[in-house]
């Protein structure tokens, strides 16, 4: 399929051109797991990076395939009055690059808001997300034109930038001058009840383990009632014990079980995870902080009190800002980093100098 949004009346009449944008990248993607070319590329980017293991680069570009739905894509582009004309800006994009193309939905949104992008990629994850881009190119042309990878973010107009919270001063620093957006380090949790089945705590270790851990939306802290019986727990997750045998997760926990026995640190370890007693929400790979409560509000308070470090909250609880086990690493088109609407954001600029 090849569009050419030039031969409707008007570059950007209505819908059309969003919807052609989702469109190009859905199609470009969606037969990847049969496609040689793609397969050479997903083997190439697990070659450069020793995280992007190919069960997760498949689960990643099957997420997107999923999001990029074209009914899913329709009621997304449906939320937002969209412009009529190409925007004279240029975006800047600095992606991160710790879960495989975890930058494509920061590309998506540029584009579909008719912005110029100039797109710093990570040397982390550089392969799929070109060989995507240019994919899409053969079924929407015009999308060459409007964007560029590039080291160098002089010249633009707008900025959004992913890193962590050192970086995020830097980056405040360099845009100061510019309407931007910055992302610092967030990590997700999980609320536990006691009362969850086998295959709900099951899905709670995806939200785990997914991509090793290393995802924003990965949880790295539980919330447990007092006297929580970590033997469910322990036996439901024996499904993920596999991780150990990954030579880059398995040398995190051996470093972080060394340091915790050096220094007599008490903690739980069932042989492929650590876990310890510690406010923090944030843990490094391999591990996994708890922390207790007695009642349910003391989890209100808490999730209040950690907003502007939680990603997400998953759990069988119902409470606003929790969403199911198993659904913290499936984020749909509308689910958007730190809560902020890039669309709606980026369409408030438009007419800004």
């Amino acid at each position: 399929m090849s569009y050419n949004c030039r031969q409707t009346s008007g570059w950007y009449l209505c819908l059309m051109f969003q919807l052609q944008v989702c469109d190009a990248f859905f199609y470009a993607v969606k037969d990847h797991a049969t496609r040689d070319d793609w397969a050479m590329k997903k083997e190439e980017a697990g070659i450069r990076n020793g995280w992007f293991a190919p069960e997760y680069v498949e689960q990643a570009l099957n997420q997107w395939v999923q999001a990029l739905q074209p009914e899913h894509a329709t009621a997304w582009v449906q939320n937002y009055k969209w412009p009529e004309k190409p925007v004279e800006k240029t975006l800047g994009l600095i992606l991160a690059g710790n879960i495989p193309v975890v930058g494509f939905h920061d590309i998506l949104c540029g584009l579909s808001c008719g912005y110029q992008l100039r797109v710093k990629l990570s040397s982390d994850d550089e392969v799929l997300l070109k060989f995507w881009f240019d994919e899409a190119c053969k079924y929407m042309p015009e999308l060459a034109n409007r964007l560029g990878f590039s080291e160098n973010m002089k010249g633009i107009d707008v900025a959004i930038a992913t890193g962590s919270n050192n970086s995020s001063r830097y980056f405040e620093y360099y845009f100061r001058h510019i309407p931007h957006l910055l992302r610092k380090n967030r990590n997700s949790a999980a609320i536990l009840t006691g009362t969850e089945s086998e295959a709900e705590l099951q899905s709670i270790g995806r939200d785990v383990f997914d991509y090793f851990g290393l995802g924003c939306r990965n949880v790295t802290h539980l919330r447990l009632p007092e006297g929580y019986a970590f033997k469910l727990l322990f036996d439901a997750w024996q499904i993920y014990a596999g991780h150990i045998n990954h030579h880059k997760y398995a040398g995190n926990y051996e470093y972080h079980k060394a340091i915790l026995l050096m220094n007599l640190d008490p903690h739980l370890d069932n042989g492929f995870l650590l876990m310890k007693e510690k406010p923090e929400i944030y843990s490094p790979v391999g591990m996994l902080n708890y922390s207790y409560y007695n009642d349910s509000q003391e989890n209100v308070d808490w999730m209040q009190q950690h907003a502007e470090e939680l990603q997400c909250v998953v759990g069988i609880a119902e409470m606003e800002g929790v969403i199911r086990p198993g659904k913290a690493q499936q984020p749909g088109l509308s689910d958007y980093a730190d809560g902020k609407d890039v669309v709606a954001w980026l369409l408030s600029l438009q007419h800004t100098t």
